[in-house]
């Protein structure tokens, strides 16, 4: 646990959600113009809009959801580069499965599985990247 009260975990977690929201929804709208514009199948579109809803995610995250105003752009952009990339492997897994093993519908499997992604993976390991150091007692 990062030591902050559970009832500002929980704030956090409603603002990353809703930051979730218009990063998914970025997604999304991305990845219906790649197939339906462009004419790509949604598996050649699933990264490229993937990749749409991720600096909405890293800046709406970082000064909205977890009210961070360090200047560690470039550290936390690096270690939120790592856990995304690590969201991006299993959006792209579980996104695949979905449309090439069941009957879902692509945008039905977009956001079931960008969901299972969010709160399994992204937003706890977010909690590290935006963690605001505690100063030392003592100190």
């Amino acid at each position: 646990m990062d030591g902050r009260p559970t009832t500002a975990r929980r704030w956090t977690l409603v603002r990353s959600a809703a930051v979730g929201v218009v990063a998914s929804a970025t997604d999304l709208a991305a990845l219906c113009l790649l197939v339906q514009a462009l004419g790509l199948a949604p598996a050649l579109a699933n990264v490229p809009a993937l990749a749409a809803g991720l600096a909405v995610q890293f800046l709406g995250n970082k000064w909205f959801a977890f009210r961070d105003r360090s200047r560690a752009l470039a550290r936390q952009g690096a270690q939120f580069a790592l856990v995304e990339a690590g969201a991006l492997a299993f959006n792209a897994l579980g996104f695949h499965l979905f449309v090439t093993l069941t009957p879902v519908p692509y945008p039905a499997a977009r956001v079931v599985t960008q969901a299972l992604v969010y709160f399994g993976w992204s937003f706890p390991l977010w909690g590290l990247v935006f963690r605001t150091p505690q100063p030392q007692e003592g100190a």
